[in-house]
């Protein structure tokens, strides 16, 4: 396929686009093939980088005079100070490492160990005080012969626990068996 030859007319339109990047492959190998055939639109072209680098010297100078030094304090001022509460700034520390799993692994698998072991123990059922059952033997009282005057027994059927108080104390002056 044989493409036909841009006008001076249609590249003059194009260049100050083909100057700024800003056409498609073609039309940008279109233009810069009409403008090295032809002298006006190669001319025409020469001005506009004249242009651009005047205004881009006059752009220059001006901004090396402007004073810069007091700009920030400035700004600063007017922001004010900011709080961040800790949730926000622990939010924006993991997001920074977020892609370094280095660090955020280890770290996520330690806090759910810290956390599994708070959980175990606050659930953990306290020790009992009482023993198994097949370790309480079964007996049943039913008579006691002491040579003690003071022999008191309790029972408690709800702990299943069966007290013997012997008192061994004799009026003073009274004799021992």
């Amino acid at each position: 396929m044989v493409e036909r030859a841009m006008t001076c007319r249609e590249a003059l339109n194009l260049l100050p686009l083909f100057f700024d990047g800003e056409l498609d492959a073609n039309q940008m190998r279109a233009v810069a093939l009409h403008s090295t055939r032809c002298g006006g639109c190669e001319d025409q072209l020469r001005r506009m980088e004249r242009v651009q680098e005047v205004i881009s010297a006059q752009v220059s100078g001006a901004v090396d005079e402007v004073d810069f030094s007091t700009l920030w304090r400035g700004i600063d001022e007017r922001l004010g100070t900011v709080h961040v509460s800790w949730w926000t700034r622990a939010r924006a520390w993991w997001g920074e490492r977020e892609r370094s799993w280095v660090i955020t692994g280890p770290a996520f698998a330690a806090a759910a160990a810290v956390a599994l072991l708070g959980f175990l123990l606050w659930t953990r059922t306290p020790p009992t005080t009482q023993p198994d059952a097949s370790q309480v033997a079964n007996v049943d009282i039913e008579s006691l012969d002491s040579d003690v005057d003071a022999v008191t027994v309790l029972n408690d059927n709800e702990t299943r626990t069966t007290v013997i108080w012997v008192s061994d104390d004799t009026p003073a002056g009274g004799d021992t068996p």
